[in-house]
């Protein structure tokens, strides 16, 4: 989907592991799009539906630049790994294949959503507000960055919301037994004590040899951890605002004009202070009607003070006889704001208003008029204004023909640049992660390894980089990734060795000892020979945080002793040390957060059920449904 909804808040350890369990299901199944692909073969249709080529390429590029905006440069890392992209084509395209049979579902149904729907859902997107309320700039700029326009936007969304409404009506029927959660909460509040006897693998440091040959097999076995990404040689230029504004100088009657004619801008705002008394109820006409009696009581000369306290909805201001703090235009419900600022007179009396809250008699208590600067006292102020409001209309102009030189120059900058006067700026070899800083976001990644670009030799759009910034590239040279020179890597490759030779030397003298654990004898002799160390870890939880998490995994997976059996097992850091793992004790301990620990994983098992609903729902939809692959993209899914 275009927008991630699974903010559920989970707290507990439990709860978090169980919800990037499931988030890392999906991360390879995630917005994606397949490579290399002649634009006119779609590489799939379902039930006559084409999954278009254009689609996958675009889904993909917003994939990568998601990946490599969240985790750098091990992104490139792992783009850069002919394997991994294997299996990220694939994994693609069978999602977008799932959304296809989960679409036709949704319509089957019935679903549809209205413009209006669509609209409001994406005015509550936070990614498109400001002071929280919605940004049409905010908006546009954010969608042309990652290649959308509003109205692909609002349809995307719209399939996207359709599809997951069905979900919800499929899914949310399983349901979580008192007896799961009782099982699952005694393995979580389980403890076990447990000796930890480690060999230092640098203790065999220097009793490792490596040859060439060693050298020479590990590179050729483990090319995939040396690879270096693709890169590409770029020619850009920048179209900067600050740049822009350095060359905006004002005269002073330019900006007394300007002040004059946005003088609100540079005035106090009128404010009210008013007093209210809110009447609410489930039937509107009741609280209409009641509203009204309290208007007549009042106008009779009631104390609106006293009515307030002993009638009024809102219970914090009610207390203080209906009285509210001063405010401005643009802070409360626009209906009860209009009547407010229509009372002129101290203590005049509205009429009842009706707001998204109910129905209120408002009282003016006092108000202050907007107040206007003087123009000396704004005067620096007034210009970073006129200045602010020049360059945003520079900055359209300027990409308006920073757009129409690229396209009637699509071969080269040269001649954009002479054009608008810009620097036509190089780089050399980079990868995404090294793009120069000021220009280093996913919408220039996405563009800078485009295919496109490099097949038709052309320049590309104008690129969003912020609000403030916007960028043209055309692609010079291109590298695939590839796996780095051994003579580069050399010193890794050794390192790698050493540690993994000496880890087997380590685990040798490790499983002595647990063998003589095992058959009951003392370890002590081959423990002091080795200088091994021994600790005993207690109380250990299976999420704790008091041992590394990948240790507790090792020690809940020993099965619990029976008799006077011993339960032994080994355990090895990312630095090859070999530890034997002597399970002492398993017992289970009270928790004071018995009610939110079961809520919690309540919650979480209930997550896991609805994705494996999930996984046999669709494992149904694709059995009933005809697909067929493009020959090219058979190979990956077969």
């Amino acid at each position: 989907m275009l927008m991630d909804k699974l903010r559920d808040g989970a707290q507990s350890k439990i709860a978090k592991i169980i919800f990037w369990l499931i988030i890392l299901s999906f991360a390879l199944a995630g917005v994606g799009s397949y490579l290399n692909r002649p634009a006119s073969n779609d590489p799939a249709v379902v039930d006559d539906e084409v999954i278009s080529a254009q689609t996958l390429e675009q889904s993909y590029q917003n994939e990568r630049s998601r990946m490599q905006a969240q985790y750098g440069e091990a992104a490139s890392k792992l783009l850069g790994n002919p394997q991994y992209l294997a299996q990220l084509k694939k994994s693609v395209l069978e999602r977008l294949v799932n959304q296809v049979l989960l679409n036709h579902q949704a319509t089957k149904a019935g679903i549809r959503l209205g413009d209006e729907q669509i609209k409001d859902v994406i005015r509550q997107m936070p990614e498109f507000q400001t002071d929280n309320k919605f940004d049409n700039k905010k908006f546009i700029a954010a969608l042309s960055r990652v290649g959308y326009t509003p109205e692909s936007f609002a349809n995307s969304m719209r399939q996207d919301l359709a599809r997951q409404f069905w979900l919800d009506g499929v899914l949310t029927t399983d349901f979580v037994l008192p007896s799961e959660i009782q099982t699952l909460e005694s393995l979580y509040q389980q403890k076990r004590d447990v000796k930890i006897i480690t060999v230092s693998a640098n203790a065999f440091s220097k009793q490792v040899s490596i040859t060439d040959q060693d050298i020479d097999s590990y590179y050729k076995a483990h090319s995939n951890e040396f690879m270096q990404p693709e890169q590409v040689k770029l020619n850009y230029v920048v179209l900067d605002t600050k740049e822009m504004a350095k060359n905006i100088k004002p005269s002073d009657s330019e900006l007394k004009n300007y002040y004059q004619q946005n003088a609100t801008q540079f005035a106090q705002p009128a404010r009210r202070k008013v007093a209210h008394i809110l009447i609410s109820d489930k039937d509107e006409k009741v609280a209409e009607k009641k509203a009204n009696t309290l208007l007549e009581k009042l106008k009779a000369g009631a104390d609106f003070a006293e009515l307030a306290k002993t009638e009024s909805a809102d219970t914090l201001s009610a207390r203080r006889g209906g009285q509210l703090d001063w405010f401005e235009q643009g802070v409360m419900d626009p209906a009860f704001e209009k009547a407010a600022f229509a009372l002129s007179q101290k203590n005049e009396l509205s009429g009842v208003v009706k707001s998204a809250f109910g129905y209120h008699v408002i009282k003016l208590l006092d108000k202050q008029d907007a107040i206007a600067t003087p123009y000396e006292q704004v005067q620096k102020v007034v210009q970073q204004k006129y200045i602010d409001d020049k360059v945003k209309e520079l900055f359209a102009e300027e990409q308006q023909k920073l757009s129409d030189s690229g396209f009637e120059n699509p071969d080269s900058l040269d001649a954009v640049a002479e054009n608008l006067k810009l620097t036509l700026q190089k780089t050399e070899f980079v990868s995404a992660q090294q793009l120069p800083a000021a220009i280093n976001v996913p919408a220039v990644q996405e563009q800078a390894f485009a295919e496109k670009l490099r097949d038709e030799n052309t320049n590309s759009e104008v690129i969003a980089v912020s609000d403030s910034v916007a960028v043209m590239l055309h692609v010079m040279d291109y590298k695939p990734s590839s796996v780095k020179p051994l003579a580069e890597v050399k010193e890794q490759v050794v390192a790698k060795l050493q540690i993994e030779k000496a880890a087997e030397k380590a685990h040798a003298e490790a499983l002595a000892i647990q063998n003589k654990v095992s058959m009951g004898q003392s370890v002590d002799d081959l423990v002091a020979k080795l200088n091994a160390k021994v600790e005993e870890k207690k109380a250990v939880s299976r999420f704790g945080g008091d041992i590394p998490a990948s240790l507790a995994q090792a020690v809940f997976k020993l099965a619990k002793p029976v008799d006077k059996a011993v339960s032994a097992g080994f355990y090895a850091d990312d630095q090859g040390n070999q530890s034997v793992l002597i399970l002492e004790k398993v017992y289970t301990t009270e928790d004071t957060k018995e009610s939110q620990l079961k809520q919690g994983l309540s919650q979480q098992l209930l997550k896991l059920k609805q994705e494996e609903a999930y996984g046999a729902l669709i494992e149904h939809l694709r059995a009933k449904a005809d697909i067929k692959y493009a020959p090219e993209a058979k190979e990956l899914v077969d």
